[in-house]
Formats: C-alpha cells, sequence, structure tokens
C-alpha cells in the first residue's frame, strides 16, 4: 500500500512542476521559418537585454514554428 501512495505522490509532484515551469513566463522567442525546404532560418529573440543572460542559469523560450522571416 505504501508502494501505491509513493507512486501516486510522484505523479502528483511531476504534473505541479509541469504545470509551474509551463505557466513560467519565457524569456523569449525562438522563431524557426519552414518556407524554404532546403533550410530552415532560425531568429532568437530576447526579451531582456543581451546582459542580463550571463547572470542566469536557465532561459525558457517560446517557439514559434509558424514565423514567416522572409525579407520581402
Amino acid at each position: 500500500m505504501e508502494y501505491i501512495l509513493f507512486i501516486f505522490g510522484l505523479l502528483i509532484g511531476s504534473v505541479i512542476t509541469n504545470l509551474i515551469i509551463d505557466l513560467k513566463t519565457a524569456d523569449g522567442t525562438l522563431k524557426i521559418d519552414h518556407s524554404n525546404p532546403e533550410k530552415d532560418t532560425y531568429l532568437f529573440e530576447v526579451n531582456d537585454s543581451l546582459d542580463k543572460l550571463g547572470s542566469k542559469k536557465r532561459l525558457v523560450l517560446q517557439i514559434d514554428n509558424e514565423a514567416d522571416l522572409s525579407q520581402k
């Protein structure tokens, strides 16, 4: 019985941890342009200044797979 409670606690803890990480605001965006079939184009945008990145241990990015980075 104790094993079932232990596993149940682990599952609930991992779900809560994932919710907290998902709700955390992103530090920037990684934009991916798939319009050229030969080569994908990537653009990395940071919300804060680049000087603040050196003091961070972790960087959370949102990914935009539908970005249009073409130069029109």
